[in-house]
C-alpha cells in the first residue's frame, strides 16, 4: 500500500480521495491476510482484517464505536457511489457514516437512515490505517506461512516501470 499517496492526498485537502485509499488498503490488506485457500477480497476477509488490525484504534467522533461491518458498509458507498449510502445501511445493518476533515464535515443531506449515524475523523481513520498496516507486517514476519502466503499475492500486484519506446495505447497522444 502507497501509504505516501495517502498522506499526498490528505496534505492535498482531497478527503474523498483519501478515503478511496484508506478503504482500498484494507481491501488489499485483507486479502493479504486470508487463509491460503482464499483466491479472492471479500466482505469477510475485509472485516477480519478491521476487527484485528483498525477498530482497537478507532472510534467515531463522539466516541461511539465503530464495527468492520460499518466499515465495510462504508467502503461500499464510497468505492461504488462516492456516498456514504449501501444496502447495509439501508436496511439497517449498518450506521451511516459521515466524516470530518480539516473543519469541514461530509455529511448526507437527504438522509432515511434506520440507526444514528456517526462521524469518523479521516485524519484518525488515516493514522488507524497506518498503524494498522503497521502492526500486520509486523505479524507477518512471525508467521511463515501467512508471509509466504502474502508475498505469492504480492506478486499479483502491478509494478510500474518505463516502455521505451512508449508504444502503450494511452501515451501522452492520447486523450485520455
Amino acid at each position: 500500500m502507497q501509504l505516501d499517496a495517502l498522506a499526498t492526498c490528505i496534505n492535498a485537502g482531497l478527503p474523498e480521495a483519501s478515503l478511496t485509499l484508506i478503504y482500498s488498503g484494507i481491501d488489499t490488506f485483507g486479502l493479504l491476510n486470508a487463509p491460503p485457500g482464499d483466491l479472492d477480497a471479500t466482505g469477510d476477509t475485509y472485516k477480519k482484517w478491521c476487527e484485528k488490525y483498525v477498530l482497537t484504534r478507532l472510534q467515531s467522533v463522539d466516541g461511539e464505536p465503530v464495527t468492520a461491518v460499518d466499515l465495510w458498509a462504508a467502503r461500499c458507498g464510497v468505492l461504488h457511489t462516492s456516498t456514504p449510502l449501501s444496502k447495509l445501511e439501508r436496511e439497517g445493518k449498518a450506521h451511516q457514516i459521515w466524516y470530518k476533515f480539516l473543519g469541514k464535515v461530509g455529511v448526507n443531506f437527504i438522509m432515511n437512515a434506520k440507526l444514528k449515524p456517526f462521524g469518523l475523523d479521516i485524519h484518525q481513520f488515516a493514522m488507524a490505517f497506518k498503524q494498522g498496516g503497521l502492526a500486520f507486517l509486523a505479524d507477518l514476519q512471525q508467521d511463515q506461512t501467512a508471509l509466504e502466503t502474502a508475498n505469492a499475492r504480492a506478486q499479483h500486484f502491478l509494478r510500474w516501470a518505463k516502455v521505451v519506446p512508449d508504444t502503450t495505447p494511452f501515451s501522452e497522444a492520447s486523450p485520455l
